[in-house]
């Protein structure tokens, strides 16, 4: 009979038994390799061939073949967040709903030409001097004369040595200068 142990004694002896019932546990004893596995060629296999394909690899196969496939929607789509969601029907209430102004949409009018003037050219033919404007037009190039219709519908009215004065389809003039 045991007299007398202390509590350090019975934590050595539990702590002895958790760790041989642990090691006891994880250690397997060896087995005999398969008949079929040690007659098997050394090397490699052809691929997608199910000649000599390990027990484990047999088995997953199987998993694979006799489970449904949980891919849903098509596949993973990393630049898919997530799915919308249907907007939520407020529910009915016995009170009218007050009525909302309705915007009226303004109508559209065409953004207002970019044209920049980027300088202006002299020539001569015969007896008299003609200049020539080089004006980009929403990013169009244009060498354009007193007289010519630009890209956006405008036209030069005067071109001088300074700068041009167009008129656009509304019958509006501006004048350009050079910087």
């Amino acid at each position: 009979m045991v007299k007398n142990l202390t509590p350090g004694t019975v934590l050595l002896v539990g702590a002895l038994s958790l760790t041989a019932g642990w090691l006891a546990g994880t250690s397997s004893p060896r087995q005999e390799p398969d008949a079929a596995a040690s007659r098997a060629p050394s090397g490699p296999r052809p691929l997608g061939s199910p000649a000599n394909v390990a027990p484990h690899t047999r088995k997953l196969r199987g998993r694979l073949d006799t489970q449904p496939a949980l891919v849903q929607g098509g596949g993973r789509n990393p630049f898919v967040f997530g799915a919308r969601r249907a907007p939520v029907a407020p529910q009915r209430s016995d009170e009218p709903a007050a009525a909302l102004p309705v915007a009226v949409p303004e109508p559209d009018t065409p953004p207002a030409p970019q044209i920049k003037l980027s300088g202006i050219a002299a020539s001569q033919e015969g007896d008299v001097r003609v200049l020539t404007a080089i004006v980009s037009d929403n990013g169009a190039l244009a060498f354009v004369k007193t007289g010519d219709t630009l890209p956006s519908g405008a036209t030069v009215i005067k071109v001088e040595e300074t700068g041009i004065v167009i008129m656009d389809a509304a019958g509006i003039t501006q004048t350009l200068r050079l910087p």
